[in-house]
């Protein structure tokens, strides 16, 4: 008589790991092992609003109607010279054509100051005739009711232009900021950062010494970067601190208040205001002023900037978010874009005010963001040092940078499943990609890499990878992206 051998197998379950939470902000700040799974660790170069894996931000060569009656066609704004240094805009009234026009200026490495109309025919270059002989401090004010674009800086003094006038005056001070306020007109001068100059002569143009007078601040908040009327009050953004002016007469009657001191360093140009807030970076992190409190937001990504020389980040509102452009390390051996040399900021923080999402773009070195905002159309505009330094770009959401592809990643936290010490077999990866990508799965002692092709609908790839603990790598393929569905299955003894 036989009897049958019965062998004793192990018993398993199933376990299986989604990550359908890409909206959530990265959390570059925290060890791998404390990172909730489901979650990033690290997240660049890829959109991530609608909670996918999404084309990232990038940059073409800014593009801009010829009319305004028609918005659509556009062509590329040819630039003069080698570099741009620095951008400016000013909005013009014509009341031979009855409408406002748009003009987009920059600072070359001729050190000319060019300009172009941006919805107007632009066949040759315009020239400002003035004779800088480094990149001059550009403030926006009113002039005879229009608005102005005030320059100031060495070899050419103060240039005040407007649509119909260009005043000059060689012997004027440099002025870094300047504000007019209940019939004053308040100013940092590039020679005293720690006095603020106010005069009742609201014209610059025709300043003497003898009509001035000097508030000193000589404090433990530093010398004086930026003059804002704002909610009323003049606000005063200095190194380490912001001061509030009241004016209460046309006499010489204030009232200073100190209403914030920084435990770190306030990159002037951070600062930015949005209706009836102001963004700014400082050392410590991001900050939001409301006229009466500064608030921290708390964002992940800002510990990437720690230890980090961020002497040339910048800074805009745009549109509901906040553009940050600064330099992070990121600590991995990625070359992405502008680390391949030496640069100054290697990478774009996009908060959202409203929702609080964040996206990172990696790999592109940006001098100095411009809000152009028109009636018509509006664009986030740059211009960029490194590789890019001639060209001015506008922000579009095609994963480049003008030719160069930005390479996209998105990586997990630890993924054990809980049980840190027990081995576990990865059986299969379903993921849902329309573009080519590749995804990396990595244990204690290996590394398994699947190539996916693109494809409208959901695939399943079977895999046998046993660990006990795993960590998921995507990496786009090309400029675009769109990856959602990413599910991993294992199979877990009981």
């Amino acid at each position: 008589m036989f009897y049958k051998k019965i062998l004793k197998t192990k018993k398993t379950k199933s376990e299986r790991r989604t990550f359908d939470e890409f909206s959530y902000s990265p959390q570059f700040s925290k060890n791998e092992e404390s990172i909730e799974e489901g979650k990033a660790k690290v997240i660049y170069n890829f959109n991530t609003e609608n909670n996918s894996l999404s084309t990232g931000y990038g940059f073409r060569d800014l593009q801009m109607p010829e009319s305004t009656d028609d918005l659509e066609d556009e062509s590329v704004v040819q630039i003069r010279g080698n570099e741009v240094r620095c951008l400016w805009k000013l909005k013009w009234y014509n009341s031979y054509d009855d409408k406002n026009n748009y003009y987009l200026f920059y600072f070359n490495n001729e050190k000319t100051v060019c300009y172009d109309n941006m919805f107007g025919e632009r066949n040759t270059t315009l020239i400002i005739p003035v004779n800088y002989t480094s990149t001059p401090y550009a403030i926006y004010c009113r002039r005879y009711g229009s608005d102005a674009l005030f320059l100031s800086g060495k070899g050419a003094g103060t240039t005040i232009i407007t649509g119909t006038v260009l005043d000059l005056n060689s012997a004027a001070p440099v002025v870094i900021s300047i504000c007019s306020h209940y019939g004053k007109f308040f100013a940092i001068t590039a020679e005293e950062r720690g006095k603020l100059v106010y005069t009742d002569e609201t014209d610059i143009l025709g300043w003497y010494t003898e009509q001035t007078s000097k508030l000193d601040f000589s404090d433990e908040r530093g010398d004086l970067n930026r003059i804002i009327s704002f909610n009323d009050y003049v606000y005063i953004f200095r190194d380490y601190g912001i001061t509030k002016l009241s004016v209460y007469s046309a006499d010489d009657e204030f009232t200073i208040d100190h209403i914030y001191l920084s435990d770190g360093y306030i990159f002037p140009d951070t600062i930015s205001q949005t209706g009836n807030e102001i963004y700014f970076y400082t050392e410590k992190g991001l900050k939001v002023f409301n006229g009466t409190n500064v608030k921290d937001i708390e964002l992940d990504c800002i510990s990437l900037l720690q230890g980090c020389d961020n002497q040339s980040c910048n800074g805009v509102c745009f549109l509901g978010k906040y553009y940050l452009a600064c330099r992070g390390n990121f600590d991995d051996d990625e070359v992405v874009g502008c680390e391949e040399d030496s640069f100054k900021n290697n990478m774009i923080i996009v908060y959202d005010i409203q929702s609080k999402h964040t996206d990172i773009i990696r790999g592109v070195d940006v001098k100095q963001f411009l809000a152009l905002l028109t009636p018509y159309k509006s664009k986030l505009v740059a211009c960029f040092n490194g590789a890019n330094i001639g060209k001015i770009g506008e922000l579009i959401q095609n994963g480049k940078a003008f030719n160069d592809e930005l390479t996209g990643i998105f990586k997990s936290g630890i993924i054990d499943f809980d049980l840190p010490e027990q081995k576990k077999k990865i059986t299969d990866l379903i993921i849902k990609s329309e573009f080519d990508c590749t995804v990396e799965i990595k244990n204690e002692e290996s590394t398994k890499k699947i190539e996916i092709k693109g494809k409208s609908k959901i695939q399943n790839i079977k895999l046998n990878f046993v660990g006990k603990q795993f960590e998921l790598k995507i990496k786009k393929i090309g400029a675009n992206a769109n990856i959602a569905n990413l599910i991993i299955k294992a199979r877990i003894a009981k």
